[in-house]
Formats: structure tokens, C-alpha cells, sequence
């Protein structure tokens, strides 16, 4: 019934098939891709990850090739589009129906025609190539700029005229690290997707469970939420003994959902 995943951008720098086969051997059905190299959008490595038998349900689109899409360059902005389109066909080879994207990070004034304009329309186009495969294009929260708040996330939202493929999603880290509180964050933006790590003075994507968030009331305010609870800690506290640390991380979340839903 419930859905429990984990983004392989935790196990950075394994290869993405190798975090993916750690990640169902923890007892995840589920996982986010975040693609780490170009390989990982091909053909071949959408076969290498279906063979793993861990579902990838999101992708993010990849922290490395973020130059390719908040870019004014026309070189770049064509080569980001490629990169799009590959993107969202290999989400469709894998079943994956969530791209995760972050906002953008606006101009001076003065320089947004130039400056602002095509990153705006890089987004579209992907926005667009979501919405001719159902996939939805989920805008997560960020602790400068646009998405610093709810009301701002779905502001900034709204800034692209109601596209249909364009939803909000929640990352309780970037929530506290814009001094707001994630259970409220979660309460006024309702999302549809989301990325559950803690938070805890100025150490930031912690495993759940290992600061300062209050998880049941969280897990609580999210009430009728009907997607993927996806762990998404940083990689540095799973560079030893990955494999007991993945198990405690589906131990944590499956208890915590099931306890209070």
C-alpha cells in the first residue's frame, strides 16, 4: 500500500546499477534515479536498471547537468534540450512518471530578457515533453529565491501559466534550511512528490530520524498523500557499511508511515 523509496544520489559515487541493486536489497520496491553521467539516460543502462528489479519511480534531473538547463547559451540551451528529451525517454523506458527539477535562480532585473527569458523557455520545453508522456514535472522547494517558502513555491508555480505538467513536490532539508518548518511547508503546498531527509543546526540532509524534524506530525499533515516517501540523505553518511544503513532507512520509514497514517 505504501510506497518507500530511495534516491540513488544517496550512494554516490557507486554506479547507478550497483546503487540500485543495493537499494532493493535493503527492502526498497521503489527508488529516485538521480542519473550521475551521461551513460545513465541510454537505452542500455534503462535494460541494466530494469533487470534490477527496483522500480524506478523519479528521476531527478541531474545536480551535474544543471548548466544544460538554467542556461541563456544557445549552444547549451540546444544541447539541454537533447539531454531533455533523452531524460524523459528514458523515463518512459523505465515506468518513471516524476522528473524532479529545482527553480530557477532569477537575473537582475535589468537582465531578465536576456538572462531569464531562455532559461524560462529551456523549462517550458521540458514542461512540454512531460506533459506529451503524463509525466509530471515536480518543482521542489529551495532555500533562496522562488521556492524559499510555500506561498513563494506556489507562486512561482503559478508564473508558468497553469501548465499542466508542472506540480509542487517538498524537500523537508531545504524547508529547514530556509528556516521554515517543514510540516507546515507540507501543509500549505500539499505535494505530490517528496524528499524526506532531517535536519539538525547547520547539518543539512541527515538520515531521517537523526535531527530535529518531527516526523510523526509530519508523516500526519501529509494525510490523504497517495505518492512515493523518498529518503533522499546525503551521500556522506552512506560511504561505509551502506548496505546495514539502507535497512535502517527502510526500517525508520516503513514504521514511522505505518505507525501514523
Amino acid at each position: 500500500m505504501y510506497k518507500y523509496a530511495f534516491s540513488t544520489a544517496a550512494l554516490y559515487p557507486l554506479s547507478s546499477e550497483n546503487a540500485l541493486e543495493l537499494i532493493g536489497g535493503a527492502g526498497f520496491r521503489y527508488a529516485e534515479l538521480m542519473p550521475q553521467a551521461f551513460s545513465d539516460v541510454t537505452d542500455d543502462f534503462a535494460l541494466c536498471a530494469l533487470k534490477t528489479g527496483v522500480e524506478v519511480c523519479s528521476v531527478h534531473y541531474p545536480l551535474t547537468m544543471f548548466a544544460m538547463l538554467y542556461t541563456a547559451h544557445p549552444a547549451m540551451s540546444a544541447d539541454g534540450r537533447k539531454f531533455s528529451r533523452d531524460l524523459v525517454t528514458l523515463c518512459s523506458r523505465l515506468g518513471a512518471a516524476i522528473i524532479v527539477i529545482h527553480p530557477h535562480n532569477p537575473p537582475s532585473p535589468q537582465h531578465c530578457k536576456i538572462l531569464e527569458k531562455p532559461v524560462i523557455e529551456n523549462m517550458v520545453y521540458l514542461a512540454d515533453l512531460c506533459a506529451e508522456k503524463n509525466i509530471t514535472l515536480a518543482m521542489e522547494n529551495n532555500p533562496k529565491g522562488p521556492g524559499s517558502s510555500g506561498e513563494a513555491l506556489l507562486k512561482y508555480i503559478e508564473s508558468f501559466g497553469g501548465h499542466t505538467a508542472i506540480k509542487p513536490m517538498v524537500d523537508t532539508t531545504e524547508a529547514c534550511e530556509a528556516s521554515q518548518d517543514p510540516v507546515e511547508f507540507i501543509r500549505i503546498v500539499k505535494p505530490m512528490h517528496i524528499h524526506l531527509s532531517d535536519f539538525k543546526d547547520s547539518s543539512k540532509h541527515l538520515p531521517a530520524g537523526q535531527g530535529d524534524i518531527d516526523w510523526d506530525e509530519l508523516i500526519k499533515t501529509l494525510g490523504n498523500y497517495h505518492g512515493y516517501y523518498t529518503l533522499e540523505p546525503s551521500y556522506r553518511y552512506y560511504l561505509e557499511d551502506i548496505e546495514n544503513r539502507l535497512r535502517d532507512a527502510y526500517r525508520f520509514i516503513s514504521r514511522l508511515v505505518e505507525e501514523n497514517s
